[in-house]
């Protein structure tokens, strides 16, 4: 799983924090027991950035 937000009707929607959560588990447990290479340093930032917006979505509609 690859979460990105996605546009629908002309406005970006965020992945959930749960989908974006098991993206970045998936990413890791692929590479697990080793380094990441920067091109996978890349990814799991961005990955982290997905994370961190959904949970700032998610705490904004809860408020």
């Amino acid at each position: 799983m690859r979460p990105t937000p996605t546009q629908q009707s002309g406005l970006l929607t965020t992945p959930s924090t749960d989908q974006a959560n098991e993206a970045i588990r998936v990413f890791l447990r692929a590479r697990a027991g080793r380094a990441l290479r920067p091109s996978e340093r890349a990814e799991y930032s961005r990955l982290l950035k997905v994370y961190t917006r959904a949970l700032r979505c998610e705490l904004e509609k809860a408020a």
